[in-house]
């Protein structure tokens, strides 16, 4: 899950879900909406959104508004969800208010640390973290990401990648182009693909029967495709 101080995006298996903070002005939702795609669109890109936000509702010309921001980042808004779908409690809270034990979970959600690496990670370079890492560059062939969560490269990933490294087999790895060296998740690892093509845009790699499946993120069918 992804935050400023008065909007998150998350990923479900249906796409993405943008909460808004009701109590916050619109410009300003706008604002940092723009800025929180802008460091993510490339593994976003395509995906459809539904928004929630609480009780309060948007005008026509605030609902175009947020249109032209998703549509600048390829992004459809399909709909918007009601308190009940949510599961928000009768209480209302402000978003930016809610504590931890309050806040509302769904499915797709991941909660722990997290490490940002805002920078390339060259040859003969390793990370190693106990939570999830978030790559905001390249992982290029001889360098390695080693993480007890998820792992997701906002760029190339060609090095070797190790997520749920305690034996956490939900785990995922995530890149706008995944082509490691070599691939693990928990105890079940794998070789990269053969073909080095670019072009298939965002992917991630679960495991699935036992073996490790790789999907086009956003997509909510399997690829079929086990590595």
């Amino acid at each position: 899950m992804t935050r400023t101080e008065h909007v998150a995006l998350k990923g479900t298996r249906d796409g993405l879900v943008l909460y808004f903070d009701p109590a916050a002005d619109f410009g300003v939702l706008m604002n940092e909406l723009d800025k929180l795609l802008k460091n993510s669109v490339q593994l976003l890109q395509g995906a459809s959104v539904r928004c929630y936000s609480g009780k309060k509702e948007f005008t026509e010309d605030e609902h175009a508004g947020l249109e032209t921001i998703l549509k600048k980042r390829q992004l459809e808004l399909t709909g918007w969800l009601t308190p009940e779908e949510v599961g928000v409690p009768g209480k209302s809270q402000s978003y930016a208010t809610q504590d931890k034990e309050t806040r509302i979970w769904e499915e797709g959600m991941e909660e722990g640390s997290c490490l940002f690496v805002e920078r390339t990670l060259r040859s003969g370079k390793s990370v190693q973290f106990d939570g999830h890492v978030v790559v905001l560059g390249d992982v290029n062939p001889g360098a390695e990401i080693i993480a007890t969560g998820n792992i997701a490269v906002l760029g190339s990933l060609r090095g070797v990648a190790h997520a749920g490294a305690t034996g956490e087999r939900k785990a995922s790895v995530s890149a706008y182009h995944l082509a490691p060296t070599q691939l693990r998740i928990a105890d079940v690892v794998t070789r990269g693909p053969a073909d080095e093509a670019d072009g298939r845009g965002p992917e991630i790699a679960r495991i699935k029967d036992d073996q490790l499946i790789v999907e086009s993120a956003g997509v909510k069918s399997w690829r079929g495709k086990a590595r």
